[in-house]
């Protein structure tokens, strides 16, 4: 593949895997938003989404919601898979603190091939989540809460965080608050806009926009007594 082919193909899968992310969200994926979050201009945003349009990647209408197609759907299943199997390659075999895996897995997953992922995946054990906690296989099915959503006082389990950012990961895992962390919903003080949770017998105090960005497994109801 020639370079400049090489780059543009990058940066196809760059934009594919972030609308799909910011499908998820309740606002969605729009020019403005992969502008900020891609650091460039809305203009390139918009040459970009018509070159996705023209590949049949997204359906796209202007000031309007952008929306991956199948086939779309299904590239950016593969560029997410590349992307976490490289975290787990990072930070269980090369032992990359978890604060940079996600940064560094973003500049790896693009020259990985599917067929190398696939023998990664089975050099790894075939594993279900990345080291943030997000399903390989991001078509799984989502049985999670965001932690202010949950019951107080109940026992819950961390499940995964959805803010990767370098300096969010390293605030949370000074405090041992990673996937797997057993935790208990205390209070949730909307007026001072906080959540407060306990984990291993000691409090913390969370904004309540960091704490919505952990999720939690969903807990079983309680049976009547």
């Amino acid at each position: 593949m020639a370079p400049g082919a090489e780059t543009q193909s990058q940066t196809i899968e760059e934009y594919v895997e972030t609308i799909h992310r910011f499908s998820g969200r309740p606002e969605g994926a729009s020019t403005t938003g992969l502008a900020k979050h891609l650091g460039v201009r809305p203009a390139t945003v918009s040459g970009m989404l018509k070159r996705l349009a023209e590949l049949g990647l997204i359906t796209y209408r202007r000031y309007r919601h952008i929306a991956l197609t199948e086939k779309g759907e299904r590239l950016a299943h593969d560029v997410i898979k590349r992307h976490r199997l490289m975290e787990r390659l990072l930070t269980d075999v090369l032992k990359v603190p978890l604060a940079e895996a996600h940064e560094e897995a973003c500049r790896l997953e693009h020259a990985v091939s599917p067929g190398v992922a696939a023998r990664l995946a089975e050099a790894l054990g075939s594993p279900k989540s990345c080291p943030h906690g997000h399903p390989v296989d991001a078509s799984s099915k989502d049985d999670t809460i965001p932690l202010p959503d949950a019951p107080t006082d109940r026992p819950l389990t961390i499940a995964r965080l959805e803010d990767e950012t370098a300096e969010v990961v390293r605030y949370l895992a000074d405090r041992g608050l990673l996937p797997g962390r057993k935790v208990t919903l205390r209070e949730v003080e909307p007026l001072s806009a906080t959540v407060v949770i306990e984990a291993g017998g000691k409090r913390h105090t969370l904004g309540y926009q960091l704490a919505a960005s952990i999720r939690v497994g969903r807990p079983k109801r309680r049976g009547k007594g």
